[in-house]
Order: structure tokens, then sequence, then C-alpha cells
């Protein structure tokens, strides 16, 4: 009896000796899914090309990123650029998920108006008119005979300033010629023979110098004794 006396003093000594039972706990908090984003260029005039870069942190695996661009267009692909073709204000949002999470982003984007690129210079719309009435380019009547040339009724689609000329006889001579309103009509009295007349257009600068080749119109006077 006094020897398993003296063993269970010594396991007692060796029990308290190790000291009480250690137990260990440790909370593991899990990484929180985190996306930001931004676009390059985030404005300018239509039609705009924009990249977009998206960082992740705290993905838990592989994640996967859903696009929108605010234009009624989306993706899958965050880096691939897109181009808004109208003028407007976007807002592109990007949806990161993994199989336990789920973070999104956003970047704004504002599209201005395009530039227009300038037209041709347009050819004036000649009107050619004539009293008496030109019959298929010819014109008749008794010696003298009045004619009445009328090109006032000519417009310019850019506006441009008109010059006018007139060759009453055929010679190659230009017997009136101007810009103003006087110069778009005149009358010319044949005398008794067979007369050719030529009146043109064309549009000028502001230089004077012409825009484009003349328009002409060719008549034929006969005027009988």
């Amino acid at each position: 009896m006094a020897r398993w006396s003296r063993v269970a003093s010594v396991l007692a000594l060796i029990v308290a000796a190790a000291g009480p039972a250690c137990k260990h706990e440790e909370n593991v908090t899990a990484p929180t899914l985190s996306a930001t984003c931004s676009a390059q260029p985030s404005s300018g005039p239509a039609p705009l090309a924009v990249s977009f870069l998206v960082g992740v942190s705290g993905a838990q695996g592989t994640f996967s990123v859903a696009v929108s661009y605010g234009d009624g267009t989306t993706g899958t692909d965050p880096s691939a650029p897109h181009t808004y073709a109208a003028a407007g204000d976007f807002i592109a949002s990007f949806v990161v998920t993994t199989p336990t999470q789920s973070a999104s982003c956003a970047a704004a984007v504002a599209v201005g108006p395009g530039t227009t690129p300038p037209t041709a210079n347009q050819p004036p719309h000649p009107v050619f008119k004539t009293y008496p009435l030109a019959n298929h380019g010819t014109i008749t009547g008794t010696a003298p005979l009045s004619v009445r040339f009328n090109m006032c009724l000519t417009s310019d689609p850019d506006g441009d300033e008109l010059y006018f000329t007139m060759d009453f006889n055929g010679d190659g001579k230009i017997d009136q010629g101007g810009t103003t309103g006087g110069n778009c009509r005149r009358d010319h009295v044949y005398a008794a023979g067979t007369w050719t007349a030529y009146n043109c257009v064309r549009d000028i600068d502001r230089s004077g110098k012409a825009l484009h080749e003349d328009q002409c119109a060719t008549y034929t006077v006969v005027a009988t004794p």
C-alpha cells in the first residue's frame, strides 16, 4: 500500500510539472473580394474607342468578369477595347464572381458629338430663262428683236457668290459680266440675221477665283426682217 502511495505521488508531481492541458483556437477570416475599374480615355468625341482596366483582389480561386458597357452591349473580356459610336454619358459596369464571392465596380464614359467631315463644295444649280421663250434653244422673232436673258433664279448649295457672263453674238467676247442682280439678267436687241448667244454662270470664292467650271446655255437667235 505504501508503494502505490509513492507511485501516485510521483504521478501527481509529473502532472503538476507539465501544467494544465493546452487548448488553442484561431479564427481565420476569408479575404474579401474587391474590384476597381477605370476607363482610358474616359471622354472624347464619337466614335470613341475606350480601354478598361479592372483590378481584382481577394479572389478565392478563379474568377470571371461580366461587362455591361452602358450602351446596350455586353461582354466577358474586360481587357477588350470598346467603341462608343454615339454621343452620350455611359456607365460601364463590371461584375467579378468566384464560386463563393462577388464584387462589382463601374467606370463613367462621356462621349461628345463627333466631328463631321466637311463636304465637298458643290457647283451651282443654274436656271436659264429667256423671253421670248426659247424652243429647244432657238429664239425667233421679227427684227429688231428684243430678247431678255435671265439667270437670276440660279442658286448655289454652298451659298457661294455667283458670277454671270453673257455673250450676245457668239464672238467669244463677254458683253455682260458680274455678280450683282443686274448682271444675271439683260435685254439685247438683235438686228435681222441669225445669231448665237451664250449665257454662263459659275460660283466663285471670296477672292473671285472660280470654284467650278462655267455652266452655260447656248441659244440660236433668228431675227427675221
